[in-house]
């Protein structure tokens, strides 16, 4: 009885965190056009925002059942926010590097990694010390604060901008250039023994 009373639990469990995969699938397949003509920048602002008010509806659950929401609505902001920054990124190296995209998702891949590897090991020390509902408050509102600095992905400034807004303090020097003297018409006849004026 025992055992199946923590079966039960355990499918429960999953239960509640599948609103957050499907919803993450649907995100990511989803956003990918809109994101683009909305701007990525302003669909990442969104998600995050979106991330941190989810984040702060978690601890009001007070049945395994009113996780459904906060998680479908996390998943789903994650999908907007993964599915907008890659592009970003690779627009970022094509802007101010060279276009080598590996690189940068490797690098993106190693942030993600861990994140899933750092937050589980400090978050469990983290709910001993304050608790899981101050736990999520913190992380909700950490998100909603850092939303906006996706505003500065708008119009990044790329390595020709930098260069022109250098450039401007010296200016080139500009040179005067004299024009050749008009040449006689071609073709010269056969008995004609003048030649034009040629000037290098």
């Amino acid at each position: 009885m025992k055992q199946l009373n923590s079966c039960g639990l355990r499918m429960l469990g999953d239960l509640a965190f599948l609103p957050a995969s499907l919803s993450y699938f649907i995100g990511t397949n989803l956003f990918g056009v809109p994101a683009n003509k909305m701007g990525r920048w302003l669909c990442s602002l969104v998600g995050m925002v979106v991330v941190g008010i989810s984040l702060l509806c978690v601890p009001l659950a007070h049945i395994i059942f009113g996780l459904i929401g906060p998680n479908a609505g996390l998943g789903f902001a994650i999908g907007m926010v993964d599915s907008s920054m890659m592009p970003i990124m690779g627009h970022l190296v094509d802007l101010r590097h060279t276009s080598v995209y590996g690189s940068v998702y490797a690098i993106a891949d190693v942030a993600f990694c861990m994140g899933f590897a750092v937050g589980p090991s400090t978050g469990g020390a983290i709910v001993r010390a304050i608790g899981f509902p101050w736990l999520m408050v913190i992380i909700g509102v950490v998100n909603i604060v850092y939303a906006p600095l996706c505003y500065y992905l708008q119009n990044p400034p790329s390595k020709e901008e930098k260069l022109a807004i250098l450039s401007q303090d010296c200016p080139m020097e500009t040179g005067i250039y004299a024009t050749q003297k008009p040449t006689k018409e071609f073709p010269l006849g056969e008995d004609s023994e003048e030649e034009p004026d040629c000037e290098q």
